[in-house]
């Protein structure tokens, strides 16, 4: 008589949620791991939403008093998924505290005043590159009007800030801001980016280790150049959005502004500007307290060692021209011109 071989059972598909197990299913968290579970009973094979696999028991049927071993499996499960839980509340946190910086908005005068000044000095310096045949262009007079929400801050200054689309704001809140500024011509170029030492319109792109989606969430933030880069980067406010925006810390983010700095320098690009922090001249003091000679031979040297930054070349002109702009933009006195020696 013949006999049938027998197959091994199969259960009905599952309606309660499962736990991955290690082999099987992928963790949610890289922490989650049951690698200490205690196989109780012999495997079988089930079907799971349309997909056969292999189960393994690691705990008692229901209405069965649970072993020493289930006990264990038990506790192990709990104990890792409330690591699970740990970890989710503090991404939950992080992600709280990234939001509300970049949906805090200014309202305290000082913050007010330095939009103002970024606002400024942008179209300044776009004004002063706008030439014709007949005429050079500049601000000559700049005057504001708007609306603002005020309120009085608990210690007592009044603060205000713009309304958004979408405020709820009570009308008797509402008051007029007006602001009218007559420039005062500078005594020097002190703080200057002037068109034959400096760079400032340069792209965001050059700077060193910037990923494309950092590049993409400044652009999105209206930020284009490096000049636009430093003109914020400098406000205690501007710098949290910014780490927040990027997802970077501080430390970051101030070696890029300080990159930035020297690549507004005409002839300095991302890899120029390493090679100048690495020879130790990575600010515009730094610069203006050496001579050509000197900073043109480390630039050399640094530049030799590290081929992979891709720097440009700079002979002894350029690095003077370099320590000109530093000394011009810090307010100090000029270099005399260089001799020229006939051959």
């Amino acid at each position: 008589m013949a006999t049938r071989k027998k197959t091994p059972p199969t259960s009905p598909a599952a309606s309660r949620a499962l736990v991955p197990l290690p082999g099987t299913l992928q963790p949610l968290g890289d922490t989650t791991r049951l690698d200490k579970l205690t196989r109780v009973g012999s495997d079988s094979i089930v079907t799971v939403d349309g997909v056969r696999g292999v189960f393994t028991p690691v705990g008692a049927k229901d209405g069965q008093p649970l072993g020493s071993d289930e006990r264990k499996n038990l506790q192990t499960v709990i104990d890792e998924l409330r690591k699970e839980v740990g970890r989710l509340q503090s991404d939950t946190l992080q992600l709280a505290v990234e939001l509300a910086a970049l949906r805090e908005r200014p309202s305290a005068p000082d913050d007010f005043a330095s939009a103002v000044q970024q606002s400024l000095d942008e179209v300044q310096q776009r004004m002063a590159t706008m030439r014709n045949s007949m005429s050079n262009f500049a601000v000559r007079e700049f005057k504001l009007e708007a609306d603002v929400f005020v309120q009085v801050s608990p210690l007592g200054s009044i603060e205000y800030r713009f309304v958004q689309p979408g405020d709820n704001i009570n009308p008797t809140a509402l008051s007029k801001l007006s602001l009218h500024l007559v420039p005062v011509p500078k005594n020097n170029l002190a703080g200057v980016w002037t068109p034959n030492f400096f760079q400032p319109e340069l792209g965001l792109a050059g700077l060193p280790d910037l990923q494309p989606t950092q590049l993409q969430r400044l652009e999105a933030a209206g930020l284009f150049s490096i000049g636009e880069l430093l003109q914020i980067g400098t406000r205690a406010r501007a710098q949290a959005y910014l780490e927040a925006l990027l997802g970077t810390e501080r430390k970051r983010l101030a070696l890029w502004a300080q990159q930035a700095a020297l690549m507004t320098l005409r002839g300095v690009n991302g890899g120029a500007a390493m090679v100048l922090i690495d020879a130790g001249f990575g600010s515009f003091d730094a610069l203006a307290a050496t001579d050509a000679a000197t900073l043109a031979k480390a630039y050399a040297r640094l530049r030799r060692k590290h081929p992979e930054w891709s720097a440009p070349a700079a002979d002894a002109v350029l690095a003077l021209q370099w320590v000109r702009a530093a000394r011009q933009y810090l307010g100090l006195p000029e270099l005399p011109e260089l001799p020229v020696t006939e051959s």
